[in-house]
């Protein structure tokens, strides 16, 4: 499968935010130096008392009730006024509660006054394009691209959340990437799942080093000046074989000359979840490895 394969987390630490959990594992645990302040920082100023608190909160987070993880975060940022992992994790809990503005108006007084806290850059960025602003939205991934190219990311982060948007009685979210990753080369991913949060299928903007020499061959101008070609491809989870492996369907849907903006990739990614795109091509009955 042409798909992500998840981060677990291995500690408390790691279970607290979205964009998010395993980020910030990758950020505690990265070799280079990052400036943002980490969880591990806040859990060293906490009493026993307060980390009980925290671990409630991250379980209530994990298990979606984001209304009790907030008054959690609320009660221990009034112990540690402005510290900026709380300061996040409020506005994180805000932003997965559906209050997308009020969320908005939280974290940019944090990105603002550290720009190079990549942490709040990405947030500010989920906020912006569940806000609906637009301008916001494609400064924050622009911004989010500087960070990782002067290495204020963690070291193994590839892509990040920019936002969920519901399909029906479905949910596709919708991430971006830092850099193109995994042997396609992966540039966007969305995960479409069910009423019950089930995965059922993902979607992905594709630049395959396999699909270079025949890009080449029809564009040799516009390839020798890096040009790539993009496809968008879907995998359709399809259950077990009877080998009892996990098995996808595969579809092409188009093709890309050059890098699609966030904006077509989003459009493109909704027409495939709610069913009005049709693919150019399919393979069934894929083991996923």
């Amino acid at each position: 499968m042409r798909g992500v394969s998840s981060i677990l987390a291995a500690s408390l630490t790691a279970l607290l935010v979205i964009l998010t959990a395993k980020a910030i594992a990758e950020a505690n645990s990265a070799p280079r130096e990052i400036r943002t302040e980490s969880t591990q920082d806040l859990l060293a100023k906490l009493n026993p008392q307060q980390k009980q608190q925290f671990e409630k909160a991250a379980r209530a987070f994990t298990e979606h009730r984001f209304t009790d993880s907030l008054a959690i975060h609320q009660l221990l940022l009034k112990d540690f006024p402005g510290d900026p992992i709380l300061s996040k994790f409020v506005g994180e809990d805000v932003l997965q509660g559906g209050d997308a503005g009020l969320a908005l108006s939280l974290l940019k007084p944090i990105a603002q006054d550290d720009p190079d806290d990549w942490q709040a850059a990405a947030l500010l960025t989920h906020a912006c394009a569940q806000s609906g602003d637009i301008p916001c939205r494609d400064m924050g991934i622009a911004h989010m691209l500087d960070l990782h190219k002067k290495g204020a990311t963690p070291q193994r982060m590839y892509d990040y959340v920019v936002e969920t948007v519901k399909v029906g009685d479905n949910t596709l979210s919708i991430k971006t990437s830092l850099e193109p990753w995994g042997i396609y080369k992966i540039d966007a991913f969305g995960k479409v799942t069910d009423s019950a949060g089930k995965l059922f299928l993902s979607i992905s903007i594709e630049s395959s080093d396999f699909d270079r020499p025949g890009f080449a061959k029809d564009h040799a101008d516009e390839a020798a000046k890096g040009m790539r070609l993009f496809s968008m491809d879907a995998y359709r989870e399809t259950g077990l074989n009877e080998k009892g492996q996990r098995t996808q369907t595969h579809y092409t849907f188009k093709f890309f000359d050059g890098q699609p903006s966030y904006q077509t990739v989003r459009d493109e990614f909704i027409n495939v979840a709610n069913g009005k795109s049709a693919p150019i091509s399919s393979r069934t009955g894929l083991v996923v490895s």
